[in-house]
């Protein structure tokens, strides 16, 4: 028998997940949370946030949730896995490319004093080099 539950991610956003097992339901609240719950703006608090995916010009898609206030426009950047079967957010130095370490170098310091976490809960504001 499948076990379900109702997962809310941010004030507008809900997901309905069941598995079979305790364990599997908890795997996929935990994904849940961690991908989706992202309830404001981590650099100015705004909660007005949106994902979006961007194609590049290499056919690659950006995944990232981006701050609606026009004086901000933050951004949390989102990767996946190697198999592509799973995305997470970018809030640690470590899950960084060595590309956005160079354009987040001012974000090191704070982060080898904090465990490894970014600032602002990953959120940056893009600077053109």
């Amino acid at each position: 028998m499948a076990i379900t539950a109702r997962v809310k991610a941010s004030d507008n956003l809900w997901f309905d997940v069941s598995a079979d097992t305790e364990p599997e339901l908890f795997k996929q609240v935990a994904r849940v949370q961690e991908v989706f719950s992202v309830a404001k703006c981590g650099m100015c608090g705004c909660k007005d946030v949106k994902f979006v995916v961007r194609t590049a010009a290499k056919k690659s898609k950006w995944l990232e949730v981006v701050c609606q206030d026009i004086g901000c426009k933050a951004k949390l950047v989102y990767s996946t896995t190697e198999d592509n079967n799973f995305v997470y957010p970018k809030i640690r130095w470590d899950h960084l490319s060595d590309a956005q370490k160079e354009q987040r170098k001012d974000e090191q310091e704070y982060a080898e004093k904090h465990n490894g976490f970014l600032p602002n809960n990953g959120f940056f504001k893009f600077k053109s080099s």
